[in-house]
């Protein structure tokens, strides 16, 4: 009986080492995810300012030139 109790407590510390492996394994995987997600949020944000600048920037652009055309064709 007492060899079959120590036994079962070896299988049971086997398993609990393999649980904390793959919670491990897990656990690292959901920090990077997280930050890969992270990283994509601040490039997507990115991006988005840069398109709003730029659109900014041609919408400037055109206005100028269409004051410019003006004050040639009023000259």
């Amino acid at each position: 009986m007492v060899g079959k109790m120590s036994k079962k407590r070896h299988e049971e510390q086997d398993l609990s080492q393999t649980e904390r492996q793959l919670l491990h394994e897990m656990i690292e995987t959901y920090q990077g995810l997280k930050m890969m997600s992270r990283i994509m949020k601040w490039i997507a944000l990115f991006i988005f300012m840069c398109v709003m600048d730029f659109s900014r920037f041609i919408e400037t652009l055109e206005n100028t030139f269409s004051h410019l055309k003006k004050w040639i064709t009023k000259a």
